[in-house]
């Protein structure tokens, strides 16, 4: 329960909501959504402050984190700041229902999404909001590219694929393709809504998921130049158990199957490389042969070798069941 201060913070910032609506074209809602790393929003949050186009409000949306440090940090940029920053803790259920209570709160007609970790550019906000304004309401989401930064502090330009109209679902999430990530988006408001924004039973691939969904009605802009950089961490909770990805993965391909979102050869293809991905996983943490040679069964039931690398493990499965007197 929040205190009587936390209440009054809100309510100040709700005040402050309404005296800049209109000022400086502030149209722009900027969820920001943190669990157990509100440390990143040291970096995140003045990458929106100092925006040349200002957002409208700051959303930080608090997926029931163990410590109160995105709440501090939050409270503490707001005091210095004419951008109202709200924050909001919830009970954890996932991204896909934090954003939609980011969703739920916004007073935008435009929502950007954005990750603690991640940074946006000097006009990110700029650029794509004049881009969305331009476009008429048929247009769902001008989406952009990013750049990515590893933990060696090597930055690699992730491309898109440029497009005015309607998207192929196949290339969603591809290298080059239409991005699938939520912060590659700037969203209206109004098509959210419309679809009841994310699958909450989704913990991965639940911003794929959204934008097959919204494909089916609208259509996309998409500009290769980046807007944001993506910090990639190692120790996510994804890449510390493998299992949390290919099973999140499957559940998306499961609902991609049931609601028509991608033609059974792409989900196929996927459930492929879902399978190859987890087996890598798993031969980097040296797991027990046993524990591998079913995914690798699995994986050319689905199909069969398209490339050396998949042939050449396709032949040392083989050899590897007939060594060990595994079936």
């Amino acid at each position: 329960m929040h205190s009587k201060t936390s209440y009054c913070i809100r309510l100040i910032q709700r005040i402050k909501t309404l005296g800049v609506k209109f000022i400086e074209n502030r149209k722009t809602s900027v969820v920001v959504t943190t669990y157990n790393d509100g440390e990143f929003l040291k970096r995140s949050l003045p990458s929106i402050i100092n925006q040349s186009q200002k957002p409208l409000e700051i959303i930080v949306i608090d997926d029931g984190s163990d410590n109160n440090l995105a709440e501090e940090l939050a409270n503490s940029f707001s005091r210095n700041s004419d951008i109202p920053i709200i924050y909001e803790k919830k009970d954890n259920g996932g991204p896909s229902s934090a954003r939609n209570l980011g969703i739920n709160i916004a007073r935008g007609e435009y929502i950007l999404f954005l990750d603690s970790d991640d940074e946006l550019l000097g006009e990110s906000l700029n650029w794509r909001q004049k881009t969305l304004d331009s476009l008429g309401n048929d247009y769902a989401s001008v989406y952009c590219s990013s750049i990515n930064c590893f933990k060696n502090k090597q930055k690699v330009n992730d491309e898109v694929n440029e497009i005015d109209g309607d998207i192929d679902g196949c290339l969603v999430g591809r290298k080059k393709g239409i991005p699938g990530g939520s912060p590659n988006h700037l969203f209206r408001k109004k098509v959210l809504l419309e679809l009841n924004g994310y699958r909450e039973s989704l913990k991965f691939n639940e911003d794929f998921e959204l934008i097959l969904r919204i494909s089916k009605k609208w259509i996309f802009f998409g500009i290769n130049r980046p807007g944001f950089i993506r910090h990639i961490r190692d120790n996510s909770w994804s890449n510390i158990d493998p299992y949390i990805s290919y099973n999140g993965c499957e559940s998306f391909l499961d609902i991609a199957i049931k609601d028509k979102l991608l033609p059974m050869i792409e989900i196929n293809k996927r459930r492929k490389e879902n399978r190859l991905s987890l087996i890598k996983k798993l031969l980097i943490q040296r797991r027990k042969f046993e524990e591998v040679i079913p995914y690798i069964d699995e994986a050319f039931d689905i199909m069969y070798p398209q490339n050396i690398k998949e042939f050449i493990l396709h032949i040392l499965n083989k050899i590897i069941k007939v060594i060990y007197g595994l079936k």
